[in-house]
Order: structure tokens, then C-alpha cells, then sequence
């Protein structure tokens, strides 16, 4: 049974993620711009929920399965890693039916009584039995990740990606092509352009739940066809059934690991949450103090629906394009979690103080650039991505700026927590992720009020949220795995330098031809230049050099 290396599992990894994150753009960028500020309130109030419940019930699986399945197979129990499988799909395929059921029932309700927006409720229903489907999904997954194949997790994550992006935007056209045919349906939600943008929404949502049974239905199907790789032989060697755990004390096991991480999950989900719950109660306030200033910045929408408008321009414009460069870096943790399970039930501390400094190394060498780069260029960008929705565009420049620094608190901070998973220290995430949420609640609750914040508060609260994450995860990291504070804090101060310098290029290009070039061509050169600069920079420093090039591919 052939395993693939930390840095080659990662790149597949980063690869298919790539690849699926260029058609989730292709997907949420079109649907900002057909829906608008409104309707993105209402897929984004969905959508919120939607991740919150995920967050319980699916997304510690992959972490949860994959490090089990990595301890079992370093040590040779090939019989046992079967059972795993087979009593991890049963189990929480069971969780993800009642977790779809929650849903259903409780969706107009929450939507009603908490979010205040009952249009959202149609959206909620069509996603929920995404639940069910990511449960098995991610069993599959965290299986094959476990055996450092990540092969199926890519090419199920491009499946999901392509068929989310064709049925979901088919879906949402078909909805407002042909309106009056689909706004029966939430007439009870609404009337008018609300029923059509309700419906709309609803529409492009329930792609994502065709998505995630379609990523489902490949990795069954690859599982029959292709296998894992273990052999009767390899069964029979390491004992056969007589040397397997009972399905009890696997779950258990499971249970162990995913809860925590869960917990973690969910407890990061909780900023979507809190901002679904916050955000529009508190615009709300923001309006009522200042009428006059908001109609100005928003063209002239109703004050009743201001708020959701404000909401859904942060969300499906600002939010979007803050959450695409974690979505890569996230790879790093995913690819390191294996590997990293191995090294530490095998005592092996080398291996552990290298395979740490690689992921962090690598992380940071995307993600702090990024940051810089969408800080100083984020009217640039939005105005590239969404150039049917100036309006929205002029509203979340600021908050994407603001954004953008935060972006290198939520990559890095992901890294860690894979780290600490692997070091068995599940807990330390869901503490520190807690911490966060506090932080972030009371930002929403102070800043958004304000009028001349507004959503910009959000986005400062986030920000802080990420950065009380971000810093005792880092110490905690270098305590457990003897990576050293002084090997991180010379790692990151340089990147972050050279990473100052590539913002300060990317603005300056941007000042010198900002009256001379469209916005595409702008952003382009602007993003040359930076990207220039941080490698003559990262050069010169010595963080970009042949040995340590070399040492990542090895």
C-alpha cells in the first residue's frame, strides 16, 4: 500500500482545492451579481445555518477518521482499518439523517423568530439534506486521508465544485428567467421581488446539495471499484478479525477526536452565526440612528430592508473573497495531519519538529502576502469580481480592507490547529476558538451600531477574533512540537517584512496607474508588481532559497 508524502499529499490536496475554489468563485461571484445585496442576505442566512449544523455533525469526521485510520495503519492493523469504515458510515450516516431532519423542522422558525428574515427559510430547507450527504462524504474522505491517499478527496472536491457551479447558477437563471413559476412556492415568505429573490436563492442553494450528493455518489463508487489497497494478505498478517476493536469502542474512539474538533468547528462557525444573528438586529439600530447617512451609501433602499441588503453585500461580497485564500491554506493542515498523527505515535521528535516547520513555513508563505495584497487592493478586486453591483462594491471596500489583515490570523491559525490535533490536544482549538467568538460577539454588539462603522465593524471584529486565535495557538504549537519560538518568530517576522514590501509595491502601482488602466488591467499589474517585489525580497532575506525549496518537495 503505496503513501503518498506530506508535500505531495498537499499539493493534490491544494490542487483539487484550487480547482474547486475556482469554480466555487465561478459560482458565488455570478450569483452576487444576479442576486444582489438582498438576495445574498437571504443565501447567505442560509447558508450560515446550514455551516453551523455542519459544523457539529460533519466536519470533525475527516480530522477524526483520518487520524484514526493513519494510527491503525502505522501500526499495521489492517483488519481493524476496515472496521473503522464500515462502523464510522453506519454510525454517522444515522447522525447526518437526524441532523437533516433538525433542519427541515426548525428551519422556518429560526428564520422567523432569530434571523428576522422568514424569506431565508425556503433556502434553509433546500440545503438541509447537504447534511446527510457530507456525513457520508466525509467518512469517505477522512478514510482515504487517514491511508495519506488524498486522491479521492481531490476529485470528489472538483466534482462537488463543477456540479455545485452548473446546477446551482442553471438553477438561480431558471428562477429569475421564469418567475412566476417558481414564486408560488414562496409566496408564504414574501411577496413581489422578495418571493422572486426568495425563490432565487432557494434555487442556487439547493445546487449545493446536488453538489455534495454527487461528491457522495463518487466516492462510493470509487471505493468499490478501486479499493484501498489492502489486501487479504495484509488482513490475515496483522491478525485478521481476531485483532479488530468492537464497533463500540471504535465510535468511541471517533468520537474522541471528532467531538472536540467539532466543538472547535462549530464554535468557529459561531462567527457566521453570531454575524446572521448580530449583524442585521444591529444595522437595524445603526439605520434608526442615522437615516439620512444610509440612504445616501445605498442607493436608495427601503430602510426595512436595509439591513439584510447591508448584511448581504458583507456576506456574498467582502466575506467571499476573504474566505478564498484560507480555503487553500487549509490543505496545508489537512496534508500534515496524517503524517503528523504517524510521527507522534511512533515518539519519532524529528520527525515532528520537521513536518511542523514545513506546514507553518508553507502556510505563511501564501497566506501573509495574500493578506497584504487583498488589504491595499480591495477596491480593485471587488470592483473586478462584482462589476454589476457598484453599490455593493462601494459599500464593502473598507470591510474588505480591514478583511484582508485578518486573513493571515485565520490561515496560519488553521495549520495550528491541525498540529494540535495530531499532538492529541483536540481541546486546545475548541479554548482558543471560544475566546475568539467572545471577542467577536462583542465587537458585533459594539462596533456595527455605529453608523459610520456599520459592516466594517463586523469586519474589525473579526479580525480581532482571528488574532486572539491566531497568537496562543502559535506558542501552544511551539511548546508541544520543539519547533522553538525563536525558529517561528524569525520565520514569521521575515515573511511578514518581505510581505510589507510586496503590499507597499502592489499599492504604489496601483496609485501610479490607477487613471490610466480599467480595473482588470489595474489589478493585474498592481498584483505583479507585489508578487515581484516579495520574491526579490523573500530572496535577499533568505526565506525563498534552493535548500529550503528542496526540503518542502522531500
Amino acid at each position: 500500500m503505496k503513501k503518498q508524502s506530506f508535500m505531495f499529499g498537499s499539493a493534490v490536496l491544494i490542487f483539487s482545492a484550487v480547482a474547486a475554489k475556482l469554480t466555487g468563485a465561478l459560482f458565488r461571484i455570478p450569483l452576487a451579481n444576479m442576486l444582489g445585496g438582498t438576495g445574498m442576505g437571504y443565501f447567505s442566512g442560509a447558508y450560515s445555518i446550514f455551516m453551523t449544523v455542519y459544523a457539529v455533525s460533519v466536519t470533525g469526521l475527516p480530522a477524526a477518521v483520518a487520524k484514526t485510520a493513519a494510527e491503525n495503519s502505522a501500526l499495521e492493523r489492517y483488519a481493524n482499518l476496515r472496521k473503522i469504515k464500515s462502523s464510522a458510515l453506519f454510525f454517522f450516516a444515522v447522525c447526518g439523517l437526524a441532523f437533516t431532519a433538525v433542519m427541515l423542522l426548525l428551519a422556518y422558525p429560526f428564520c422567523k423568530l432569530v434571523n428576522g428574515s422568514p424569506e431565508t427559510a425556503p433556502a434553509v430547507l433546500a440545503i438541509a439534506p447537504s447534511v446527510f450527504f457530507g456525513c457520508v462524504t466525509a467518512v469517505y474522505r477522512g478514510y482515504y486521508e487517514g491511508l495519506r491517499n488524498m486522491f479521492p478527496t481531490a476529485v470528489s472536491q472538483i466534482v462537488e465544485g463543477l456540479v455545485k457551479l452548473c446546477a446551482g447558477l442553471s438553477l438561480c437563471l431558471l428562477v429569475l428567467k421564469y418567475p412566476q413559476k417558481f414564486t408560488a412556492y414562496t409566496s408564504l415568505f414574501g411577496n413581489g421581488e422578495t418571493a422572486v429573490l426568495s425563490a432565487a436563492a432557494a434555487a442556487s442553494v439547493l445546487g449545493v446539495t446536488i453538489s455534495t450528493a454527487a461528491g457522495m455518489i463518487f466516492l462510493m463508487a470509487r471505493d468499490r471499484i478501486g479499493g484501498d489497497g489492502i489486501s487479504p494478505q495484509m488482513i490475515a498478517k496483522s491478525g485478521g478479525r481476531n485483532c479488530t476493536d468492537s464497533r463500540r469502542e471504535i465510535i468511541s474512539m471517533l468520537l474522541k477526536t471528532a467531538v472536540p474538533i467539532a466543538a472547535g468547528a462549530l464554535v468557529t462557525n459561531l462567527t457566521s452565526l453570531i454575524d446572521l444573528v448580530t449583524i442585521t438586529r444591529s444595522l437595524g439600530t445603526a439605520v434608526s440612528r442615522s437615516p439620512e447617512y444610509f440612504h445616501k451609501i445605498s442607493g436608495g433602499i427601503p430602510a426595512d430592508g436595509l439591513p439584510n441588503f447591508l448584511f448581504g453585500c458583507f456576506t456574498g461580497l467582502a466575506v467571499t473573497v476573504f474566505n478564498l485564500v484560507p480555503s487553500f491554506t487549509n490543505m496545508f493542515g489537512k496534508g500534515i495531519l496524517p503524517a503528523l498523527s504517524e510521527a507522534f505515535a511512533e515518539h519519532d521528535t524529528e520527525k515532528i519538529r520537521s513536518c511542523t516547520e514545513k506546514a507553518v513555513f508553507v502556510t505563511a508563505l501564501v497566506s501573509l502576502p495574500s493578506a497584504a495584497g487583498i488589504s491595499v487592493l480591495s477596491g480593485e478586486i471587488l470592483r473586478v469580481l462584482f462589476p454589476a453591483k457598484p453599490a455593493e462594491t462601494f459599500i464593502c471596500t473598507a470591510s474588505l480592507s480591514i478583511l484582508g489583515i485578518g486573513v493571515a490570523f485565520l490561515c496560519l491559525s488553521s495549520t495550528f490547529f491541525a498540529i494540535l490535533q495530531a499532538a492529541g490536544r483536540p481541546d486546545l482549538p475548541v479554548k482558543l476558538m471560544l475566546a475568539g467568538v467572545i471577542v467577536k460577539l462583542a465587537g458585533n454588539f459594539l462596533l456595527v451600531p455605529v453608523p459610520e462603522l456599520n459592516i466594517s465593524g463586523a469586519a474589525i471584529s473579526t479580525l480581532l477574533c482571528y488574532a486572539v486565535i491566531c497568537i496562543p495557538a502559535a506558542v501552544k504549537v511551539s511548546a508541544l512540537t520543539g519547533m522553538g519560538k525563536n525558529t517561528f518568530l524569525d520565520m514569521i517576522s521575515r515573511i511578514t517584512f518581505c510581505s510589507i514590501i510586496c503590499g507597499g509595491a502592489a499599492l504604489l502601482a496601483r496609485n501610479i496607474f490607477s487613471e490610466r488602466l480599467e480595473s482588470i488591467f489595474l489589478l493585474i499589474i498592481s498584483i505583479l508588481c507585489g508578487g515581484i517585489f516579495y520574491i526579490i525580497s523573500g530572496f535577499l532575506l533568505g526565506i525563498i532559497t534552493k535548500n529550503s525549496l528542496k526540503s518542502l518537495i522531500s
